[in-house]
């Protein structure tokens, strides 16, 4: 069964086709090559330029909530750049299909087919850091390297005896595992939800289980860990955790 990331994929692949090859095709006209052919051709090129711009919107708006689960931080940004970029290129090609109806300038309808091919070019950028850069998308992967190195220092600070709290606070940070770029320093809530005083397995593994946090990397223990910090979070602080973190070379 495809997963709903490789449907956007496929999908977007038409307009990322048709929209350079409609561009070349006006390109064309206006230098004067082509002739009947490049005239006879461009219909058919902005004609599969619509349906690949709304079959990978659909599919955009239905794996959205998925990157935003596996951008942390300040890097959702990447996800929202993608987004209004795939809005806007939208809006272009539905003026060039407008515009071949009212029959408008081919000057006008060529700046903007080279635009819109601009628009394929940053859109297709930022997606292409999203899925080979942050691993959006890809199942059970995530940001892995982040979260592969985290994880690992984890287990190293458990092994060397740190305490739950301070391992799972070095952790839970923006240099352990990251959780803090989307849930505030100390959990308070900010891109993600509010997670002080706790959260069940159930609830983590329901949001993460085949993004940041795939089962096989973050285990059930390392949760635990971090969830015992968490709970020192009721009052807005973890007492202690900070002295026992301090002590412990590996996080260093």
């Amino acid at each position: 069964m495809p997963h709903l990331s490789e449907l956007h994929g496929a999908s977007t692949h038409l307009a990322v086709v048709a929209i350079p090859l409609y561009a070349l095709l006006l390109v064309l006209r206006r230098v004067g090559w082509g002739g009947d052919r490049s005239r006879a051709l461009e219909p058919w090129a902005l004609a599969a330029a619509g349906p690949g711009i709304a079959t990978s919107g659909i599919t955009g708006l239905l794996v959205l909530g998925q990157s935003q689960t596996e951008l942390r931080g300040g890097d959702l940004a990447i996800g929202t750049v993608h987004f209004w970029l795939g809005i806007a290129l939208a809006v272009v090609v539905l003026a060039l299909v407008a515009m071949r109806y009212r029959r408008v300038a081919a000057a006008a309808a060529t700046a903007l087919a080279v635009l819109a091919l601009l628009g394929v070019v940053a859109q297709g950028y930022f997606g292409g850091r999203m899925t080979y850069q942050h691993g959006a998308g890809v199942e059970a992967l995530g940001e892995a390297r982040q979260t592969a190195i985290g994880a690992s220092r984890l287990h190293v600070a458990l092994a060397q005896g740190a305490s739950p709290v301070a391992a799972g606070q070095a952790a839970f940070a923006d240099r352990g595992l990251g959780c803090a770029g989307c849930h505030g320093d100390l959990a308070q809530g900010a891109r993600g939800p509010r997670l002080a005083g706790g959260r069940g397995l159930g609830d983590f593994r329901r949001v993460h289980k085949g993004g940041l946090f795939p089962p096989e990397v973050v285990t059930d223990r390392d949760f635990a860990t971090i969830d015992a910090y968490l709970k020192t979070l009721r009052s807005g602080r973890a007492p202690g955790a900070s002295r026992s973190l301090r002590s412990s070379s590996s996080w260093r």
